[in-house]
């Protein structure tokens, strides 16, 4: 099937090594490096020169606070940060991979699940965000559809997604759980976003699935979500949000900076959190848009657990693995990936985050 093929030659792709930026120089540790983190943080003391970071654009969060000012590096205990844009997170773990970026702050947990299962040297640290209404997919409002007529509106639409990661993962089980034949839609991988939400509001196609601003672009054109982020979550049980990774050997070698990393991201969201109104302009120009909308204001959509709430079961110390584990047995029986790891707890290090509290 054409629509097969397309899936399984951008899978393909998606395991290839590539990526963009420049390599980080790694600094020398000692292992403990909970306690070496809190006095270089008290002292201003720097514990290197530069950390490679990946981050979506268009996906405004709270660090960028720190990134557009530059102290989110000094919080993190570096000289510098080197803040990268990526259009997915596929292309973030290629990065990695190729030794590229240090950290990748808000990858999203699929494509992260499948380069772990493929032997990447990556490590998940934490949880950055959860966005039940931010990744989705939108109708065209002149199919007239709705939930309850969707296997017959949906019939013959072509729909353009990003392939291997949550995006897709949620598109897929959603259409199973509307009664929609997978066989009577014609599923395209999409360029990025904004090619997605350009070819919706021109009328290539009936249906645009991405994250972040271009939702806001299919919204505004009438267009009708699939589902919304409390229907996806609570009738069709899967949760939506994006994790930290980080590259094993830059890690390894630098304990207390990772650690580092992740309280300074506590810290900013806390900022924001103390004042949303003043911090959302600067956070706005730093995710390259006019404004933050419903990510950061309004009925937001972003939600940012705490560190404590990271360390719980629900998250890095059972729930993540367990979800991980269900969606890449998920993407086995559909045919597109060919193996599933026993237990994905192997792929999450919470130690940085104990070592951040």
């Amino acid at each position: 099937m054409k629509k097969l093929l397309s899936i399984l030659a951008l899978l393909a792709l998606i395991a290839a090594a590539c990526g963009s930026g420049s390599t980080a120089a790694p600094a020398s540790s000692d292992d403990d490096g909970g306690a070496e983190a809190d006095d270089a943080m008290e002292e201003g003391e720097t514990l290197i020169d530069n950390i490679n970071v990946a981050y979506f654009s268009g996906w405004p969060l709270p660090p960028q606070i720190g990134q557009e000012d530059g102290s989110f590096a000094a919080a993190a205990g570096a000289e510098n940060i080197t803040w990268i844009p990526f259009p997915d997170g596929g292309s973030m773990a290629d990065a990695m991979i190729a030794g590229d970026i240090d950290i990748s702050y808000s990858i999203g947990l699929t494509p992260f699940a499948v380069k772990a299962t493929n032997g990447a040297p990556i490590k998940m640290v934490g949880i950055a965000v959860g966005y039940a209404d931010a990744d989705n997919c939108f109708v065209s409002g002149d199919l007239g559809y709705t939930r309850d007529n969707a296997a017959e509106t949906l019939k013959g639409a072509t729909i353009l997604t990003p392939i291997g990661n949550v995006t897709h993962y949620k598109l897929l089980n959603i259409l199973e759980f509307l009664g929609v034949d997978e066989g009577d839609v014609e599923i395209l991988p999409h360029e990025s976003g904004d090619s997605t939400a350009a070819s919706f509001v021109s009328g290539q196609i009936q249906v645009g699935c991405a994250f972040g601003g271009p939702l806001v672009t299919m919204e505004e054109a009438g267009g009708v979500p699939l589902l919304t982020g409390a229907e996806t979550s609570d009738e069709v049980g899967i949760k939506t949000y994006d994790v930290t990774a980080v590259r094993n050997e830059f890690a390894d070698a630098n304990p207390e900076v990772v650690s580092g990393f992740l309280r300074a991201n506590e810290q900013f969201n806390q900022k924001w959190a103390a004042d949303p109104a003043a911090n959302n302009p600067i956070i706005a120009t730093a995710a390259g848009m006019e404004d933050v909308g419903n990510f950061l204001s309004g009925p937001t959509w972003f939600t940012f657990p705490t560190l404590d709430e990271q360390l719980s079961d629900a998250w890095l110390g059972k729930g993540v693995g367990e979800v991980m584990l269900e969606q890449m047995t998920f993407f086995k029986d559909q045919g597109q990936i060919d193996a599933v790891a026993d237990d994905y707890n192997q792929f999450i290090d919470a130690s940085f985050l104990e070592a951040a509290k």
